[in-house]
């Protein structure tokens, strides 16, 4: 019998398993391998911490799923991999390994990056998912909350926690986004930083946070930002484990795969969504809107790389829909040049969530 190992619950390894049928090959053992037994969409973020949406609305039982389709579950992080021994070490308070056939990796990315003096013992921590929900009610009701980071998460996040403040009486605590760059594009930017404006929401461009203390967020240009709660979402950052492994990663830290998402080193390991840096495409966003396209790739490629057949390319779509929400049941829809604003933004994009969540729940 041969064994794949599914390590991660990401967006890319959900749509592998909505795939693989009840009645899959016997042949094959399949095994997902999660931190946690739920995945957290991470799309419906927002929503959640405006309070728009119930703990229930925005996850997937993992376990659930995998019983249905006959797949082994395994709570446990991943601590490491061996690729010469072709083995997993997981950890769930005790160290388990694993010997895998092939073995995929989409296990995410984290928001501690080292090079801000402070950050990971002080910040309230977004990543990995599922760390979220705990973490919302300390930043809902913090008086001085920093977001450090430009990007549709760190906008989406402050109108949010803006307009959840602004129904529970707290219309006096104040937000403040760092940006070191634009937070999408100049056109984006215009209507963003039009809206921060309007709903009082602070915001500093063109400058780095570069250390946090007990009480403030110190940047680039010298200014000391007084903050209760921090957090990054200034982008991905890679787990170590990656480079750990032997095989290449790019100067950041994300594992090198080709566009079989395969690893370019070890025909025997695929990983796809956030962890990965995809060759033929070095500047490919970390999004999910990305990674739920590869999963029938990467559904096809296992399949194909056991049995000897060829491997399909993944290609990433030209555009882009972003839907960014931007508090009080109202979103901007960023696609190409066009740049529009408005309720039905918002019931577009929660038509098109509750729609992805329905496949899995």
């Amino acid at each position: 019998m041969k064994t794949v190992i599914l390590a991660g619950g990401g967006h890319t390894h959900l749509e592998v398993l909505k795939r693989l049928s009840s009645h899959h090959d016997a042949s094959v053992k399949w095994i997902l391998v999660s931190a946690s037994r739920y995945h957290y969409y991470s799309g419906m973020f927002s929503g959640f911490a405006e309070g728009l949406y119930s703990i229930e609305d925005i996850r997937i039982d993992l376990k659930q799923l995998c019983e249905k389709k006959r797949i082994h579950f395994i709570e446990a992080a991943v601590e490491s991999f061996d690729p010469e021994h072709q083995t997993v070490t997981l950890s769930d308070g005790e160290q388990l390994a694993l010997a895998y056939d092939r073995l995929s990796l989409d296990i995410g990315s984290h928001t501690a990056p080292e090079q801000i003096e402070g950050l990971a013992e002080r910040q309230t921590q977004m990543k990995p998912a599922h760390l979220f929900p705990d973490r919302i009610e300390a930043c809902r009701k913090a008086k001085e909350l920093v977001i450090i980071g430009g990007g549709a998460a760190a906008c989406e996040m402050a109108f949010s926690f803006h307009q959840w403040k602004q129904q529970h009486g707290r219309k006096y605590d104040r937000i403040t986004v760092i940006a070191s760059n634009e937070f999408i594009d100049r056109k984006s930017d215009q209507v963003i930083e039009s809206m921060f404006e309007e709903k009082g929401i602070h915001f500093i461009k063109n400058d780095y946070a570069v250390k946090v203390t007990d009480r403030y967020v110190l940047t680039q240009n010298e200014k000391n930002i007084l903050y209760q709660e921090v957090i990054f979402l200034g982008g991905a950052q890679a787990p170590k484990l990656l480079e750990a492994s032997g095989l290449p990663v790019d100067q950041k830290g994300f594992m090198k795969v080709n566009a079989g998402l395969q690893t370019i080193d070890d025909s025997s390991i695929f990983a796809a969504g956030d962890c990965v840096a995809l060759v033929t495409h070095p500047d490919l966003p970390k999004s999910g809107v990305y990674a739920v396209r590869q999963g029938e790739v990467l559904y096809h490629n296992l399949l194909a790389s056991l049995n000897r057949e060829p491997l399909a390319d993944y290609t990433p779509q030209q555009r882009a829909l972003i839907l960014l929400s931007t508090g009080g049941m109202e979103a901007l829809m960023l696609y190409g040049n066009w740049r529009k604003a408005g309720r039905w933004a918002w019931m577009w994009k929660d038509y098109i969530d509750r729609g992805y969540m329905r496949k899995y729940q």
